[in-house]
């Protein structure tokens, strides 16, 4: 019997983000990583709360329960030179970015204290495609 391969989701409110899907357009349409500033992501995701000193379960919910499942002893094994994902849409009008891939990195950049991640940005064009709902 073989395992089923499970589908990498990026759960953000009611939107959900196929990451697959993102990095297979990645793959098919490459583009350099930009830097990212690290400090401009860890309070949206609530992992200022998980400052290096934290003692508490090894786990927390990113967004609230439910929703994506945050490991912060994982997160200190994370690949920091791997490019983040982030997704380009429009949010009450207005142009936004979202960090739908690679919140484990942001979390170990934050520790270690760097100034930047490596990111690829999709296009509010190419994050309608891998966008399911």
């Amino acid at each position: 019997m073989t395992a089923a391969f499970a589908t990498q989701l990026f759960l953000y409110g009611t939107w959900l983000f196929n990451i697959a899907k993102a990095q297979t357009l990645l793959k098919e349409h490459p583009r350099d990583a930009e830097p990212t500033l690290v400090a401009d992501w860890p309070a949206h995701y609530h992992l200022h709360r998980l400052a290096p000193d934290y003692d508490g379960a090894r786990w927390c919910p990113v967004f609230g329960p439910g929703q994506s499942v945050f490991n912060a002893e994982h997160a200190l094994k994370a690949d920091v030179d791997k490019p983040v994902v982030i997704a380009a849409l429009e949010f009450d009008g207005r142009p936004a970015v979202l960090l739908i891939e690679g919140v484990h990195r942001m979390y170990r950049a934050m520790t270690e204290g760097r100034a930047t991640l490596p990111a690829c940005t999709l296009s509010a064009a190419e994050t309608a495609t891998i966008r399911e709902r």
